[in-house]
């Protein structure tokens, strides 16, 4: 199978995170498989504030294959920081994709929040996700 097509993936539109537990078990091993992938939950979808880039480097470690996805995005939005979640980005060519699964090894999230002007221009969070798996970002049947 050819796992090429994870690593193209245009601009981002939106991004949503999904509790772990709330996504179809082994979804990772489904999508090796050759099946088409589902999320199935809506998820909470955040407001960007600025552009959101995402990218995913494939490498081989040990004769197998090991990928990296990273997302960053800005937003005025809370994020959750104890709970065990995933994240569902659409492009701009409104295809979604899915980084991180209901099993571990859960995305890691950053995030560092700013203070506003006093001009008034609001406080932003900048959210950084990583995630390193087999294949670390999923594409979703439509």
């Amino acid at each position: 199978m050819n796992y090429s097509n994870c690593n193209k993936m245009p601009g981002i539109i939106a991004v949503r995170w999904i509790k772990a537990a709330q996504l179809s078990s082994h979804l990772m091993e489904k999508f090796v498989a050759g099946l088409p992938i589902a999320i199935g939950t809506p998820g909470t979808e955040l407001e960007l504030v600025d552009a959101a880039s995402a990218s995913s480097l494939a490498s081989v470690e040990n004769n197998g294959l090991v990928c990296k996805a990273e997302l960053e995005f800005k937003t005025l939005d809370e994020v959750p920081r104890d709970e065990d979640i995933a994240w569902a980005v659409q492009d701009a060519d409104e295809n979604w994709w899915l980084i991180g699964t209901r099993e571990r090894n859960y995305p890691t999230v950053e995030i560092s929040t700013s203070a506003g002007t006093p001009s008034g221009d609001p406080a932003v969070s900048t959210v950084k996700v990583t995630h390193t798996a087999k294949i670390a970002l999923l594409p979703v049947a439509r």
